[in-house]
Parts: C-alpha cells; sequence; structure tokens
C-alpha cells in the first residue's frame, strides 16, 4: 500500500490487546496540588482561557502535565506487560 498502513486490518492476522487497570484521579486534591504549585513555579503564558472553576493558566497547564504523566506512566506498563506476554 505504498508504505503506508493499510485503510482495514489484515485478515488472519494474530492480534494482542492489553487491558490494564482503570486509573483513578483525585480530581479535586490534584487541583488544589496544581493551584499550589503554580504560585510558586513560572510558566510563560501562551494565553490559555480561565476556567469557570478559576483555575488560570499555570494552574491547568499544571494540572494537564500530571494527568498526561500518569496516562504515559500506565501506557507504558501496559506496553511492557504486553512484550512479556508476547515472549510467552
Amino acid at each position: 500500500m505504498f508504505g503506508k498502513r493499510p485503510p482495514i486490518p489484515l485478515w488472519n492476522k494474530k492480534i494482542h490487546i492489553v487491558i490494564g487497570d482503570p486509573i483513578e484521579f483525585d480530581l479535586p486534591a490534584m487541583r488544589q496540588k496544581a493551584i499550589s504549585q503554580s504560585r510558586n513555579e513560572s510558566f510563560p503564558t501562551i494565553g490559555w482561557p480561565s476556567t469557570p472553576d478559576g483555575l488560570d493558566e499555570a494552574a491547568q497547564r499544571y494540572l494537564y502535565t500530571t494527568i498526561s504523566e500518569q496516562i504515559r506512566a500506565a501506557m507504558e506498563r501496559l506496553r511492557c506487560l504486553g512484550k512479556s506476554f508476547m515472549k510467552s
């Protein structure tokens, strides 16, 4: 297909799907930590709007980064788990 992924899955291929534990976020605690951390650190502003609940841009960016890192870590654990199953 000219070096591109085919538009539909290939037939008769073995597919491994690994589903992990749910990721839980304590949003009220994370929000409070984001607010306190944003006061201690300076982020250059790029124009994010304030939220209705009062999070400024620095707090939003800290919260976004924290949640993204937790998701990335969970996906990495799943990737490693999937690799270990493939070896067995």
